[in-house]
């Protein structure tokens, strides 16, 4: 399976070109993103194949390999060189339907088993059965049904015409966005009750895959409605700008998944993600702190001194150097605040750390000492076992 998705991916980077079915970017970010879930899904399987998200990992991956090498070839076939690929309008056809396993696959059933490969509970079947009526109205529906936009010279095949194509339409759109929306809500709310009932590792577990779904999640609601939304709209109309930067989002996302979900199931470096987050978080609220607090303070040294100076350059030199000495105290501000939320052990590690440093300039006797030591190393690093060697 990984070895023909990779001639699949192959084939849509050689096919591509500007202003064809698939573009260079876009074959690019899907074809990555294939990748990197066939390969991680590769692992996994042959590291633990009692585990249904490696599989998962695998097909999710083929599919989309298979949509961007069938949307290459048939444009080769129907566009480039008419007549040349006599099977062109079908892989054509394969390219319209493909997208319902894929989401069904990768969207609502990898959250819903993710991370042990077995389902929270008996009740959470319903989600199953969501995700298998997708594949099958998604695909029919869209089998079956024009293509919307039509980017070949010919029409699909099989679309019966009159109220048959009316009611197909209705199901690859109008239905399929229904279940999609239900599926991957219940497939969430899953990864919520399983974070509730968790363990420490589980918890870590989820921890990873949520950081990473979260970018591929909300670009794919924004990606979806703007497609819908945009219809035979430009690319260069503001919508279809949305979809294209959504889209980006969406596969790279989708790319940073299996990557996320193979640190979490082999357990490598595990927790990691506390500081990971805790990081970004920090860094990102430092950053809209320190843009504002520029542009607050230029625009108050504007009104003062615009009457002396008729310039804005002493208020861009003075409010530049204002934010370059506060930088370090907010820095180390803003994320001891943010480690305290969201990086606790590290925070509370670093605390005894230095309640021990306070407390040691105190101690005389080497017993005391000891008894310090070994209580500070129990509180942060949590050892099986420990005892100290004295040289002597």
């Amino acid at each position: 399976m990984w070895a023909a998705g990779v001639v699949l991916i192959a084939i849509s980077l050689v096919t591509t070109r500007s202003g064809g079915s698939s573009d260079p970017a876009t074959a690019i970010l899907e074809g990555g993103a294939a990748l990197m879930l066939m390969t991680v899904g590769s692992i996994l399987v042959s590291r633990l194949p009692s585990n249904l998200i490696g599989w998962l990992l695998v097909i999710g991956g083929l599919l989309i390999a298979i949509s961007v090498g069938a949307v290459g070839l048939a444009d080769q076939g129907l566009n480039v060189h008419p007549g040349s690929l006599p099977m062109a309008i079908w892989l054509a056809w394969v390219s319209q339907w493909v997208w319902a396993p894929e989401i069904a696959c990768l969207f609502i059933l990898l959250p819903l088993f993710y991370p042990t490969g077995h389902l929270p509970s008996r009740r959470w079947r319903a989600v199953v059965v969501i995700a298998c009526a997708l594949v099958v109205v998604g695909s029919v529906g869209s089998a079956l049904s024009p293509w919307v936009p039509d980017p070949y010279p010919v029409g699909n095949p099989l679309a019966p015409g009159g109220p048959i194509t009316d009611t197909m339409s209705f199901l690859s759109s109008v239905v399929a966005t229904v279940l999609v929306v239900a599926g991957g809500a219940l497939a969430v709310a899953s990864l919520i009750v399983r974070y509730r009932r968790a363990a420490t590792i589980e918890r870590q577990q989820l921890k990873w895959f949520a950081a990473v779904a979260m970018i591929a999640g909300v670009a794919g609601t924004i990606n979806i409605a703007a497609y819908g939304a945009s219809g035979a709209a430009a690319p260069t109309s503001t919508l279809g700008v949305i979809v294209t930067v959504s889209a980006f989002f969406l596969y790279g996302g989708v790319g940073l998944l299996p990557a996320a979900i193979g640190v979490a199931v082999l357990r490598y470096r595990l927790y990691e993600i506390d500081r990971l987050i805790s990081r970004t978080i920090g860094w990102a609220t430092l950053t809209i702190t320190v843009v504002g607090l520029f542009v607050g303070v230029i625009l108050a040294l504007q009104a003062v001194l615009s009457p002396v100076t008729q310039s804005n350059e002493l208020a861009v030199a003075g409010s530049t150097l204002l934010v370059f000495t506060m930088f370090q105290p907010l820095r180390r501000r803003v994320q001891r605040l943010v480690d305290r939320r969201f990086n606790r052990a590290g925070y509370d590690a670093e605390q005894t750390v230095a309640a021990f440093a306070a407390r040691l300039a105190d101690v005389v006797d080497l017993e005391q000492l000891q008894a310090q030591i070994m209580k500070t190393v129990a509180e942060t690093v949590e050892p099986a076992s420990l005892s100290i060697w004295l040289r002597g």
